[in-house]
């Protein structure tokens, strides 16, 4: 359909969509919570998100969703 989901980086959300797949992108922005407002989560986020993840979900799943996605998407190819 040309939509391809971002999910932002915060925590439990990236896990919650990983159980589903891995067809998304990390996502930095504004935090949508009233009770914090202006709240953002810098782009150091993803890096270190994906290294605690990887404890968990192993390294496969990132390259699909770092690298693969974004080619995608980009019509871009990642070297390495």
């Amino acid at each position: 359909m040309g939509i391809f989901p971002g999910v932002i980086s915060a925590k439990g959300a990236i896990e919650q969509a990983i159980e589903e797949g891995t067809r998304f992108m990390m996502e930095t922005d504004y935090i949508d919570d009233p009770d914090r407002p202006g709240a953002v989560l810098g782009p150091k986020t993803i890096p270190k998100r994906t290294i605690k993840l990887m404890e968990t979900y192993g390294e496969e799943p990132f390259w699909t969703i770092h690298k693969e996605n974004p080619e995608k998407v980009y019509d871009i190819e990642i070297e390495l």
